[in-house]
């Protein structure tokens, strides 16, 4: 039983705490103005995952991209671009972000003479779009989360798990402070499928089965290696096999599921294909070139998780509390299909993530990789928060300290007290707790880092390095 003082939360507090929250960081992003003084945040990764919007509809140059040789200003650094065969180039990142961005470029273009600005797809407006771009879908997936999470647990369990999720972990740097990464968009697209997943297995409407497909196939689109989450409704698929609640029309169980669902993905998934044939001549193109993984070590999965350079559960603890959560999920529990769900996709998720070559995944705050399975870690976090709910003082001080911890080394790193890629142990004792670093605590703590070498790991020598 909830304690009386959390029973007085009310459903549509999940609303109007996400609306404001969405509403005072809006303010936040707008007032901060990173977007009027740099080129934040279309620049460095986030560059790579837009520039098919300007390329597409203002250059009109989708298939070389040579256009960024005439933008030095924008394009100084040009790691993501590799020298296509046409003589422009081609960005090694997919092209899934730049289709949900889509609403907020056009917005951007369409207001940009109102203020002034240039119609070049990097002036103030486009930057100011894409910021809030990353705001939005975080804060939409999270209304979306809670809802379904409204089916299993009360509403005071429900708001205090997305607010510890969107708060408690990197999902607001990447949605507030840094935006224009995938994995803010991959948490929404994800949210989108365990919404339809559990829609499915609640009734027999296939098409929530396809919709599922389909966002595989999207989130494909975004990041290569996201084809694993297929690995959740294939969990789901075979859950219903088992105990014979797939419908049979003409030929085998769940013949609609697996024929329109591979369609649905696959059809998502094309545009991807398509532009590589039409920009290189070829179906298939790796574009990452010397980047690849090391399957073969093991360590790295340790460092990934445990070390200090960017372990998950050092800078996002929370993490750690939803996976003990999966194992609190007893078999007659309604919970129990997002359990096996999980523990077949986070096993495989976490070791393909952590065996790239750059298991630190450059410069950033934590394991940014981790953001999109917050979408199913979510229910052992609430499982947990709703075990605990009979102590009142632990069900607050947890979620609270954790939340505080996290947007206070969120504001560290932006203020580059945290190295990007570069902390240890001993460096994460001296900053812990400091706001500000003097000239001479600086000194100190770059003695204690350790830089990677992202050449003898195999990263191409390409302009970034020259």
């Amino acid at each position: 039983m909830l304690p009386d003082k959390i029973k007085v939360l009310e459903w549509l507090s999940v609303r109007k705490v996400l609306l404001s929250l969405l509403l005072f960081f809006t303010l936040y992003i707008c007032l901060n103005g990173n977007w009027l003084r740099t080129r934040y945040p279309i620049q460095m990764d986030a560059n790579g995952y837009y520039i098919y919007l300007p390329a597409a509809f203002i250059y009109h140059d989708l298939a070389r991209l040579s256009f960024v040789d005439q933008m030095p200003d924008q394009f100084d650094r040009k790691y993501f671009l590799y020298r296509n065969h046409n003589g422009g180039y081609l960005s090694k990142y997919s092209p899934g972000v730049a289709i949900l961005q889509l609403p907020f470029f056009f917005a951007a273009h369409f207001l940009a003479p109102v203020f002034n600005s240039e119609q070049s797809g990097y002036s103030p407006p486009y930057r100011l779009a894409i910021a809030l771009s990353s705001l939005f879908y975080s804060v939409l997936a999270f209304w979306l989360l809670a809802r379904v999470l409204a089916g299993y647990f009360p509403p005071a369990v429900v708001l205090l798990t997305v607010l510890s999720l969107f708060l408690g972990t990197n999902t607001f740097f990447y949605g507030v402070l840094q935006a224009g990464v995938t994995h803010n968009y991959l948490l929404f697209v994800l949210v989108v499928m365990v919404f339809a997943l559990n829609e499915w297995w609640k009734g027999e409407n296939s098409w929530y089965f396809v919709l599922a497909c389909a966002c595989v196939g999207l989130s494909s689109t975004i990041r290569p290696t996201e084809i694993l989450t297929g690995l959740i409704p294939l969990s789901f698929l075979w859950q219903k096999f088992r105990m014979g609640k797939l419908a049979t029309k003409r030929i085998f169980p769940g013949e609609r599921e697996i024929v329109f669902g591979f369609l649905a993905f696959a059809l998502a998934i094309l545009p991807v294909f398509i532009f590589w044939k039409y920009s290189t001549g070829n179906w298939i193109s790796y574009t990452y070139e010397q980047e690849g993984f090391y399957f073969d070590r093991p360590s790295q999965i340790w460092y990934g998780l445990f070390g200090f350079r960017k372990g998950w559960f050092i800078y996002t603890p929370l993490a750690a509390l939803a996976i003990a959560g999966i194992f609190l999920i007893r078999r007659d529990s309604s919970l129990l299909p997002w359990r096996r769900a999980l523990l077949i996709y986070l096993p495989v998720n976490i070791y393909i993530v952590l065996s790239w070559y750059c298991w630190w995944y450059g410069g950033g705050f934590g394991q940014r990789s981790f953001i999109p399975s917050y979408a199913i870690l979510a229910f052992p976090l609430a499982l947990l928060f709703e075990k605990i709910s009979g102590r009142a003082k632990a069900w607050i001080a947890v979620p609270v300290l954790l939340v505080l911890l996290n947007l206070f080394q969120s504001f560290q790193y932006q203020r580059q007290i945290i190295h990007m890629d570069a902390m240890t142990w001993e460096a994460y004792q001296f900053i812990f707790g400091k706001w500000r670093l003097s000239d001479a605590e600086k000194k100190q703590r770059n003695a204690l880092l350790e830089y990677p070498d992202y050449l003898e790991r195999g990263k191409k020598l390409n302009e970034y390095f020259k």
